[in-house]
This record gives structure tokens, C-alpha cells and sequence, in this order.
């Protein structure tokens, strides 16, 4: 079957066991998506079917919205509630002056150093493997953009994040370095991930919705917002993957068929839109 699922992931359950639940509900073997989300987080994920798979590197990604709950006064080797707490120390009380002005402190361009419990590979081996065996590999720091960032608290030790950054920022170590801006340990006690650019947790479909015959989403719109829609002609050039002189496009398009996408195409430096993949 060929589809398109924004997904919401439950809390729970790894995100390969979600693509292999949807594997059986829609007989599909061909699956894939976008991006992880960890066993305890929630929230927006997109999922393509059969031969939309083709479109997973031009799909939505580069910026990501999420809502999480953290506290103050102990540190964890995952850097969440769900590993082993391995600090301890009482926090101080922060004003909301504080927490805001730590926040603008973690706005913006930061480099981050990925968490030892994460999928990243070093030397061939995730680092998640490394950490369960008690390794420490030393990690190099990676650029994040943090374009928004709230905190707000909501209980005597109760904090909650709002956060929008680039792909591949970890939030539960965007809280851990969070808090050492006001000299505390913390770990993060929940996650959802409420939107992937332009799309929203909002529109996303439950395993239940999905198994009552909930429509699938319209493939055109997990698309990366920055490739031009261009509605197709030239069908047989576009069908050989043929390189075409165009006028008045963006850098990057997308040959579409009455909303269905056909192919990707990239204007290269011969002045030449080149096709980057058929998606038929």
C-alpha cells in the first residue's frame, strides 16, 4: 500500500515498534520515517508507505517543536526520569526573571554534546551500546539552533519547556544544560513532540483512528516547504529524468500531478534543472 501518515506516537514504545504496528495494520512491508522518537516520548511522527518512501529525504525536518517537563535536583545517565539517578543535590528556588533569563541564554546558534544514551555512532557502534556497558566515549560537540525557548514552572519542583530547534537537538540534554545556567542538576520526566516545521501534532492519527479507517495524509504535505510545487508538464522528459532549462522557478522543485508528487528537481550550476529522484 502507498501512503502517507503523520502519526502520534504513544509514550511507551519504540519507534520501531510503531512502524512494525503499522506494518501489520497495512500489510506494508516497505515502511519509513522521518525521524525517532524515544520509547518514553510522545507526539508527531511521519510515516511513509510503499513507494512514498522515495520522498523520505526531501521530506519535512529541518525544524521541530516540542513540549517538555522537567525537574531540578538530581541527574540522571540518560538524562531523564527513566535511567538510573546518579547526582543528587538540593535546588534553590529561581524566580521566573531567572528562568526566562537562562532561556535567552540557550537561544539561539549553541553547540551541543549528544547524550552517551543516544543512537549516534562512534567508531561503528551506536553510543547507546557503549553507555550500557558503563563506556564512556568522549563525543564531539554539534552545532543546534534553538529558535525558541520557554520555561515556566508549574509545580513547587514542577518546570515545563517549550522548545522550537534544528534537527537532531536532544531536549533532555537541552534541559540538563538548561539547568547548569543556574548552577542545578535536572532531568526530564516527560516529551511530546508537537510539530515537524509546518506540520502538527494536531493533525496526526492515533493507532486506533488509524485501525477504524482514519483518511491518510495527503502526501504533497510532509514535502519540505522549500521545493516550489510546479504542476507537471513535460511528462515524458520528467518520467526519463531527462535535465530541463526552466525560468522563473525557485532553486528547488517538485513536478506535481493534480497533488500527486512525481519527481524532485534541483537547478544545478550549468543554469540546468537536474532531476534529483523519480517519485512514481
Amino acid at each position: 500500500m502507498d501512503g502517507v501518515i503523520l502519526l502520534n506516537k504513544p509514550s511507551g514504545m519504540t519507534s520501531f515498534d510503531a512502524v512494525r504496528r503499522l506494518r501489520r495494520i497495512f500489510n506494508e512491508k516497505k515502511i519509513g520515517h522521518t525521524g525517532t522518537l524515544d520509547p518514553e516520548a510522545s507526539g508527531l511522527m511521519i510515516v511513509l508507505l510503499g513507494r512514498y518512501t522515495k520522498m523520505l529525504p526531501y521530506c519535512a525536518a529541518d525544524r521541530k517543536t516540542y513540549h517538555a517537563t522537567f525537574s531540578f535536583g538530581k541527574a540522571s545517565d540518560t538524562e531523564d526520569a527513566w535511567g538510573t539517578f546518579i547526582e543528587e543535590r538540593e535546588p534553590s528556588f529561581h524566580s521566573q526573571e531567572e528562568l526566562d533569563e537562562a532561556a535567552k541564554k540557550m537561544t539561539g546558534s549553541l553547540m551541543q554534546v549528544p547524550p552517551m544514551y543516544s543512537a549516534i555512532k562512534k567508531d561503528g557502534r551506536k553510543l547507546y551500546e557503549y553507555a550500557r556497558k558503563g563506556i564512556e566515549v568522549e563525543r564531539e560537540a554539534r552545532p543546534i539552533e534553538v529558535s525558541m525557548l520557554k520555561v515556566a514552572r508549574t509545580g513547587e519542583n514542577e518546570f515545563t519547556m517549550d522548545a522550537c530547534v534544528s534537527s537532531g537537538t536532544y531536549i533532555r540534554t537541552l534541559i540538563v544544560d538548561y539547568a547548569k545556567q543556574l548552577g542545578e542538576l535536572a532531568y526530564m520526566t516527560s516529551l511530546v513532540r508537537e510539530g515537524i516545521d509546518h506540520l502538527s501534532l494536531a493533525d496526526a492519527c492515533t493507532f486506533e483512528q488509524l485501525e477504524s479507517g482514519a483518511e491518510l495524509t495527503d502526501p504533497l504535505c510532509v514535502i519540505d516547504q522549500s521545493y516550489e510545487r510546479v504542476e507537471l508538464f513535460a511528462e515524458k522528459k520528467v518520467r526519463n529524468g531527462m535535465s530541463m532549462e526552466l525560468s522563473g522557478y525557485g532553486d528547488r522543485i517538485v513536478f506535481v500531478d493534480h497533488r500527486e508528487p512525481c519527481a524532485v528537481y534541483a537547478k544545478e550550476a550549468d543554469g540546468l534543472y537536474h532531476c534529483q529522484r523519480g517519485l512514481w
